[in-house]
């Protein structure tokens, strides 16, 4: 079974630091300091380099900077994000810093690797922030707390707390003898072939989950269910929990819903088609690979 290693890009997060507003504004006026402008899910990168995002300082940002939230520190320099919250914004940006917004969902494959963590942590920190300021309990206003990672019901008769988190899903590869289960849906660009994925639902172990979800998109049962590894897939808030299984036989009852085809696919038949793969940094992308080199 594979695991999952520490990214030598690995985060420091510093949460001990969140709350000491002194240290977090020192931090983020700092020229060192790294802002990750987010607009929309969309990332600033270079224009003449688009593998490179394109961070900014403190000075340069166009937006205000009381709502950045602090993601950590890497290699002893701190990044934070910068939500972009209007079009006029972000093109005043983009033409400061001859940058251009790209989906970060889109363009994740071709950006350098060693920023991934961070683009996508500053993706799903603009999202969930963006989403949380009006308290659900009282439809108050909220304010930003905890550098970024609280927001708190201004109403000091309701003050409900909220936390950013993830909605748990499963991704398995299933064989039977010597072929593997693939399928796609019908928006995946062409021939493209994956893993099967779904929600966990409340009350559910994501055991359960696994045959639940394969079931109900493929028509089979699965045993002999084992854990492989996990990714945190912010598209835009999900954690991935991915695993093996064995199918108990071959015979398949799509959901049309769910699945536009699926197919069981030797290793030879996968290695001769390397494009019907998916994104090479995804969870799946790994768990096909760890099957056809077994």
């Amino acid at each position: 079974m594979q695991t999952a290693s520490l990214s030598p890009y690995f985060i420091d997060r510093l949460s001990h630091v969140r709350e000491d507003n002194v240290w977090i504004q020192t931090q983020l006026h700092a020229a060192s300091t790294r802002l990750i402008a987010v607009y929309q899910s969309s990332v600033l990168c270079n224009n003449h380099d688009p593998r490179s995002p394109c961070f900014v300082s403190y000075s340069q940002a166009s937006a205000p900077t009381d709502t950045s939230i602090f993601l950590g520190q890497v290699d002893g320099i701190a990044y934070f994000t910068l939500s972009i919250q209007t079009s006029a914004a972000a093109e005043q940006l983009c033409n400061a810093q001859q940058a251009t917004f790209q989906d970060y969902a889109v363009s994740a494959l071709m950006l350098e690797s060693k920023y991934h963590e961070l683009l996508s942590l500053a993706c799903f920190t603009s999202y969930w922030d963006s989403r949380n300021h009006y308290c659900g309990s009282c439809a108050s206003e909220t304010k930003i707390c905890n550098a970024g990672h609280m927001r708190v019901c201004t109403s000091t008769s309701c003050a409900q707390r909220y936390f950013p988190s993830m909605d748990p899903a499963i991704i398995v590869l299933i064989e039977y003898e010597d072929r593997c289960l693939l399928g796609r849906q019908a928006h995946w660009p062409e021939s493209m072939y994956s893993t099967l994925a779904g929600f966990v639902e409340p009350g559910e172990t994501i055991e359960a989950a696994v045959a639940r979800e394969v079931n109900e998109e493929a028509g089979i049962q699965v045993e002999d269910i084992r854990y492989h590894s996990s990714q945190a897939w912010l598209f835009p808030n999900s954690l991935m929990l991915g695993f093996n299984a064995k199918a108990t036989s071959t015979d398949l009852q799509l959901d049309a819903n769910e699945l536009e085809a699926a197919a069981w696919f030797t290793r030879d038949q996968i290695r001769a088609k390397p494009q019907m793969l998916p994104n090479q940094k995804s969870i799946s992308y790994a768990l096909i690979q760890d099957w056809l080199h077994r």
